[in-house]
């Protein structure tokens, strides 16, 4: 007899029992597997059975309950309409040589209330870029352009934007601590690139001097032996140079790919608005969605969050391995655990679940779909952003052997576009 029951936290409880001859007839088909088990102390295939089922009892068990998942599983979830969303897991399991229950909760799909998503009343706001701003973005691309110029004069004092050549060593409590140490070092005063108020006390020293800088370890520092400990650092400054100060013509200009000032100045600009009409276009899209998220009820199944999560790390391992690292070497260098990243990243990853989730329910609801006459396109602007031919982009799909994935993802990304265009559309 088989029994399903709906439990919170978009689950199903499925029970399964057996009784009678047909668990005998199971035991015994799976012994057959089993006749020419080696036992110590007789010839294989003479092993009796009772002693073959004494052996390998817990092996033989398994084998039972598997076969009989793999049996029932499929029909339960068809005939009670239940579509898992990840593996089912076994949470009782009791079986005699005639009888057998097996327990196991089935993750699902959630039940949504959406809340309001029409006609929210969010104000887009207006990008503006101002003359100053540019003027700002014109001095950056100055003072980077200038050649670094070692200062000569003994007298000449560190300032912010210069960079220093420092010796360092930290302590703690008078103890010297590992990774606190340095020579050499080149470091661009006014980064924040070092902890605390590092950089601000390097300011105002002269080549040569030798000098104390007293600083806090943040609380949420990746070294737990050091993370909101005071330390002291013993600095020498080697040598101070500073960018050399570049003139603002037209021949700059050219040397940046522009025809005069005036062009580049223009040009500055253009790309200025452009990134500022995006941020304002997704800081826009991330308050609808963010709204509708909010007010809709949904219970995340755990399931979902983990396989987000899982999705996560793989992401950043595969960043990693870009820059000549690995996951493990990571956790080595920063003292973090693989469970303490999971715990950090466990609330972007539910929020992210719940998104996808609120928005898929919207784009049922407005009967939002995807035509394959819009997928071609789509493939056009991939293989534009990469510098590919859109033909050698399905090809090299093909044979890697994902190519129902890849269609799949991109007819996600458009409903899922249409499903935003939605929601921007009715706002007020």
């Amino acid at each position: 007899m088989n029994s399903v029951k709906k439990l919170e936290g978009s689950k199903f409880e499925v029970t399964i029992v057996k009784s009678g001859a047909e668990v005998v007839s199971m035991r015994e088909h799976v012994l057959t597997h089993f006749k020419d088990a080696k036992v110590d102390g007789f010839r294989q295939g003479k092993v009796p059975m009772d002693i073959i089922e004494k052996t390998y009892k817990a092996q033989i068990d398994e084998e039972i309950i598997n076969h009989v998942i793999s049996a029932e599983y499929p029909a339960i979830i068809k005939e009670n309409n239940i579509v898992p969303v990840d593996y089912f897991k076994l949470t009782k399991v009791e079986i005699t040589k005639e009888n057998l229950e097996v327990v196991f909760e089935v993750p699902v799909l959630p039940e949504i209330k959406l809340g309001e998503y029409k006609g929210l009343k969010i104000k887009k706001e207006k990008a503006n870029v101002t003359d100053e701003t540019v003027n700002q973005e014109i001095e950056k691309l100055l003072a980077s352009s200038g050649k670094l110029k070692e200062l000569e004069d003994a007298k000449a004092k560190a300032a912010l934007e210069d960079v220093v050549n420092i010796n360092f060593e930290g302590f703690i409590d008078g103890e010297a601590f590992e990774g606190g140490k340095a020579e050499g070092f080149d470091l661009t005063l006014g980064t924040g690139s070092f902890i605390d108020t590092f950089e601000d006390q390097i300011v105002g020293h002269k080549k040569d001097d030798k000098f104390d800088v007293n600083v806090n370890f943040p609380e949420a520092y990746h070294s737990d032996s050091l993370a909101g400990k005071p330390a002291l650092f013993k600095v020498k400054v080697n040598s101070i140079k500073r960018p050399e100060k570049v003139e603002l013509n037209d021949e700059f200009a050219k040397e940046q790919s522009y025809d005069t000032v005036a062009d580049m100045t223009a040009k500055i600009k253009e790309n200025l608005v452009k990134k500022e009409d995006s941020r304002v276009e997704n800081e826009f899209i991330s308050k609808l969605v963010e709204k509708v998220v909010e007010t809709s009820e949904i219970d995340v199944p755990a399931a979902m969050v983990d396989r987000e999560i899982d999705r996560k790390l793989e992401e950043f391992s595969q960043q990693l391995q870009m820059q000549g690292f690995t996951l493990e070497k990571y956790f080595e260098m920063t003292g973090q655990s693989i469970e303490a990243m999971r715990e950090s990243v466990q609330e972007s990853a539910a929020n992210a679940v719940k998104t996808d989730l609120v928005l898929g329910e919207v784009a049922k609801v407005e009967k939002i779909t995807a035509e394959d006459s819009e997928v071609e396109p789509k493939i056009e602007e991939m293989a534009k952003a990469y510098g590919m031919e859109k033909d050698a982009i399905i090809a090299d799909v093909k044979k890697a052997g994902n190519y129902d994935v890849f269609i799949d993802n991109i007819k996600y990304q458009i409903i899922n576009e249409k499903t935003i265009d939605l929601l921007k559309k009715s706002a007020k």
